[in-house]
């Protein structure tokens, strides 16, 4: 019996990447919230399948976009350590994210969480940052900044969303940072998550580097658009976009967890 042909499985691949791309690049996430629905409801692709393609297609996306913060001249290019620092609190907590979602009764821990983000969701809406405001080095910084990496990697384990969204409120209401260096730090911070995440997903097996490129190519290459218009949007039209956004995947936890709840 003859094969379905690949060409439409790639077009749909590229038109969702070139989407997610956009959307990863403006908001300065990995795109996952948009991307994982999309192959499920579109190519009718298992939510572990679609969560492991979304992560190998995040390598080059959160590379990319990072880069074009950075040559953007938006984000200085000394805030690429400070990325790096948070990648290595979010690395070391997010398998004990996943091991508490397989072994924790979670739905009150969840609904903290849920009431974090909503909460962070109204203080972005009144609290515009300043977009020359940067992060300095000291000991306060640098241990704030793993301790955030930690958080987020053990939610984002936890939860099942991209780290990247708990991680900006975080950056623009407690340190204060412009949302461009957030945004920029939030990318870096992915890159080697990704990686990791990655490794572990072929090292079971379950890997399908055809569709992650497919996915991840054209979601790297529309990011750069969504730079560019992260770049030239007022702050004041950024900030309840973002807070949309927190507002978008809060219902999706709430979703997430009331079938949780019915299912125990």
């Amino acid at each position: 019996m003859p094969s379905e042909p690949a060409t439409p499985r790639v077009i749909a691949f590229t038109v969702i990447g070139l989407f997610a791309g956009l959307f990863a690049g403006f908001f300065g996430v990995g795109g996952g919230i948009i991307v994982v629905p999309l192959l499920i409801l579109a190519l009718h692709i298992d939510q572990r399948q679609a969560s492991v393609t979304s992560l190998v297609a995040i390598i080059p996306t959160s590379l990319v976009a990072a880069s074009a913060f950075l040559l953007s001249g938006s984000v200085p290019l000394d805030q690429t350590a400070f990325g790096l620092i948070i990648a290595i609190g979010s690395t070391i907590t997010a398998p004990l994210g996943a091991w508490a979602l397989r072994t924790w009764k979670t739905v009150t821990v969840r609904w903290i969480f849920i009431v974090i983000l909503l909460v962070a969701a109204i203080q972005v809406l009144y609290q515009l940052p300043d977009r020359d405001s940067h992060l300095e080095w000291s000991i306060e910084i640098v241990a704030g900044l793993i301790a955030s990496g930690a958080v987020m990697g053990f939610a984002a384990g936890l939860l099942g969303i991209g780290g990247g969204l708990l991680l900006l409120p975080l950056l623009v209401l407690v340190f204060g940072v412009s949302d461009l260096t957030a945004k920029a730090l939030s990318l870096i911070a992915m890159f080697p998550a990704a990686i990791s995440g990655t490794i572990g997903s072929a090292r079971a097996g379950v890997m399908n580097w055809k569709a992650g490129m497919s996915l991840g190519i054209p979601m790297a290459l529309s990011s750069t658009l969504g730079v560019w218009l992260a770049t030239i949007t007022p702050v004041e039209w950024a900030n309840p976009l973002l807070a949309a956004l927190l507002i978008y995947a809060v219902i999706q936890l709430i979703i997430r967890t009331i079938r949780s709840m019915r299912k125990g």
